[in-house]
């Protein structure tokens, strides 16, 4: 599972755990995913950027 960190125009920052992203057009957010069910939600017109952070790869 890798680490997402959300990083929001107003400055703030959030960590999300997640197997995968997608952005949803008809809500305009993205939806973190884990087990094939949503664990978060980042609303597309506050977020400046997604980083992932590859948890295997930080070994």
């Amino acid at each position: 599972m890798a680490r997402y960190e959300i990083n929001y125009l107003d400055g703030n920052t959030d960590q999300v755990e997640a197997e995968g992203v997608e952005f949803d057009i008809d809500a305009r957010d993205y939806t973190f995913y884990a087990d094939k069910q949503a664990v978060a939600l980042a609303p597309a017109a506050n977020v400046r950027s997604i980083i992932k952070r590859d948890e295997a790869a930080t070994d």
